[in-house]
């Protein structure tokens, strides 16, 4: 495995140096695609204008958010900002530590494989460009490039989001090519998923069974004496400024943010405004507003400050807050929405 960490550490070095003035680009590409933004912003927009593909869209999220969680505690990957400073192939053997730089969103706290980033992204993606294909196919089957185009633009968007992680020093190429492939995977998986059966109890069982497989693969890596939170030590060892260490990247809070958001989908698709603003005919202008709301909604949650005092309130409240979101979105906006517009309609 070190000869893979060696050779991808040498891709990470010629990145750094041939691009380095390019810096804020990949970081704001790092940024704007993180997966939590599948939760506040795909979620909430795609559901907005297409109850059905934002159903299924936030299926394949919270789907990939758990087995990339899994993942990482199974596999222990490795990031490279750490491991050049770890690793026995230099400490000790006279081969200078490359010189890899940091950047505020390097020192990611989970482990790294595989990247949470592209195998969002690749899943996401997946589910809007074939939805995209499959919601205008007339249009597609006269003329075959749209479709071309649409899976060459795919991929370029991989790829970038692959190079923008592997470039910031989070990610070994190798961790986002997997990510990539898993990412696609689970989404042609559960792209024919009929959840439209499912009631409160269904998601509730769907939300313990995440928590608990969570639980018995930490459990599994204790008892074998493996330190399921072993990365966190890794970045507050070796990422340059502490500041840029942060709770939310950790893997307890990325399974408090999906099994929160499946939680608040079982209350919000089984509600009785849910079934109700379903059967009406929403304007394109309603569902822009929807859209709006609900991302603003979801954008102002981030800027709640979680209390840090005690662990286990600090993840109580990101299940909480995630399940809230996921409920106004699909519940709250679309029939405060309806409800707007039926008065403005008796109005005039």
């Amino acid at each position: 495995m070190e000869t893979l960490y060696q050779a991808d550490v040498a891709i990470i070095e010629v990145l750094q140096s041939w691009f380095l003035q390019y810096e804020n680009v990949f970081i704001s590409i790092s940024n704007i695609f993180d997966p939590r933004y599948a939760f506040l912003l795909y979620s909430p927009i795609i559901f907005s204008m297409d109850w059905f593909i934002g159903r299924k869209l936030m299926w394949v999220i919270v789907a990939v958010e758990w087995i990339n969680h899994l993942l990482k505690w199974l596999l222990h990957g490795e990031r490279p900002y750490w491991w050049v400073h770890e690793a026995d192939v230099y400490n000790g053997k006279g081969i200078p530590v490359p010189n890899i730089y940091q950047f505020y969103l390097t020192c990611e706290t989970g482990p790294g494989c595989p990247s949470g980033h592209s195998q969002s992204t690749a899943a996401v993606w997946f589910v809007i460009c074939d939805s995209f294909l499959e919601k205008y196919h007339a249009i597609v089957e006269k003329d075959n490039r749209i479709s071309k185009l649409c899976w060459l633009l795919y991929f370029a968007l991989l790829t970038t989001i692959g190079t923008s992680r592997i470039f910031i020093a989070a990610h070994f190429p190798h961790q986002c090519l997997l990510g990539m492939f898993l990412g696609w995977q689970v989404a042609t998986r559960l792209r024919n998923i009929n959840q439209k059966n499912f009631g409160i109890l269904h998601y509730c069982a769907f939300t313990a069974g995440m928590l608990c497989s969570a639980f018995l693969v930490f459990e599994f890596l204790a008892v074998i004496g493996m330190d399921p939170m072993w990365t966190i030590d890794r970045a507050v060892k070796w990422c340059n400024n502490p500041d840029n260490i942060h709770l939310d990247t950790t893997p307890l809070y990325a399974m408090m943010r999906y099994c929160g958001f499946m939680f608040g989908m079982g209350f919000g698709f089984n509600s009785y405004s849910f079934a109700t603003y379903t059967k009406e005919t929403f304007s394109t202008q309603m569902r822009v507003v929807c859209a709006t709301l609900s991302v603003g909604g979801c954008l102002l949650s981030e800027t709640i400050v979680f209390s840090k005092e005690n662990m286990a309130f600090f993840y109580f409240q990101a299940f909480v807050l995630n399940a809230f979101l996921s409920y106004f979105m699909i519940a709250v906006v679309p029939q405060m929405v309806a409800l707007i517009w039926k008065t403005k309609e008796k109005a005039s």
